[in-house]
């Protein structure tokens, strides 16, 4: 562990003034709780620890109509991608277009929680998908920081399972921070193995007129309508995972995981609501491509 943060310090150097830095947070590092004593605590729904691979991961799997009742999307996606699949791709919007042609049982929503340092270390994998009909998510967690490759590996192996996957603004940190942590990893992983859909492309041309912004929760409070208790501010994550990594103390680490887990959910849930406007033909129409003007030079 020493190690690790005396690498991390020399490429910490150069961060800008009033960054939290690893010279910070080097007191909370120490000592780390052995794996062999860090278990399934009690009180965390659907928590155990499998065997991937060479080595143990843990896991948090729920049921999303756990935790959103009749309101889990399923039945939308599973609809709204039926009618996707009869209708001609040109005329479909274009950020939706790259899921034609696929079914509920193909879909795997992802989600990262990275610790805050330089090369995006990830500390937390979140996954949703279809099992028997009914969607679950899957948390993969590093208990610390010498777990990630396992939790990395995992989820590579759940994610080869797939064939669409969805994000909310994957395509420019979620895809490309895993696909880094694989290949750091020695993982053989590429996202061009999935069909991908950025929810976050779409959210913006149906919605930008009528919303203050597109992001994530603003998307969840006012088109989802989910309304967020007991979560934690997404800017203080990696703070509160990394006191957890030093003390072990399971019930600080409670609202992050929780935090996953909606972020999850309310992507599955944009995901049926724009599936569904789609199906009612809300999207705006694409302009025509204007010709170019050219020049035409005298002879």
């Amino acid at each position: 562990m020493s190690r690790f943060l005396d690498d991390l310090a020399r490429l910490d150097r150069n961060r800008p003034r009033g960054r939290t830095g690893v010279a910070e947070l080097r007191p909370l590092a120490a000592p780390l709780p052995r794996l062999t004593d860090v278990r399934a605590p009690d009180g965390i729904e659907g928590a155990r620890v499998e065997r991937h691979g060479d080595g143990d991961v843990f896991v948090v799997r729920r049921e999303v109509e756990a935790l959103v009742g009749s309101a889990s999307p399923e039945r939308a996606i599973a609809e709204g991608l039926d009618h996707l699949g009869a209708r001609d791709p040109t005329a479909i919007d274009r950020g939706l277009r790259t899921a034609h042609g696929f079914g509920l049982a193909d879909v795997v929503v992802l989600d990262l929680e990275t610790t805050g340092f330089w090369g995006c270390p990830v500390f937390l994998v979140g996954m949703l998908a279809a099992e028997g009909g009914r969607l679950v998510t899957t948390q993969y967690l590093a208990r610390d920081y010498s777990e990630e490759a396992a939790i990395v590996a995992a989820a590579v192996s759940s994610l080869r399972t797939r064939r669409l996957l969805v994000t909310f603004n994957g395509k420019s940190y979620d895809v490309p921070c895993l696909r880094e942590r694989a290949a750091h990893h020695r993982m053989r992983w590429s996202p061009r193995d999935l069909a991908h859909v950025d929810l976050l492309h779409p959210a913006r041309r149906l919605y930008r007129h009528e919303l203050s912004d597109c992001r994530l929760t603003t998307l969840e409070r006012e088109i989802v309508g989910i309304h967020r208790t007991g979560d934690v501010a997404s800017a203080d994550i990696p703070a509160v995972y990394h006191a957890f990594a030093a003390t072990g103390f399971w019930d600080s680490l409670r609202p992050v995981l929780h935090h996953s887990r909606i972020d999850l959910v309310t992507t599955a849930c944009l995901l049926g609501e724009l599936l569904a406007a789609q199906a009612r033909d809300e999207f705006p129409r694409p302009r025509p491509k204007r010709k170019r003007k050219r020049d035409v030079l005298a002879e």
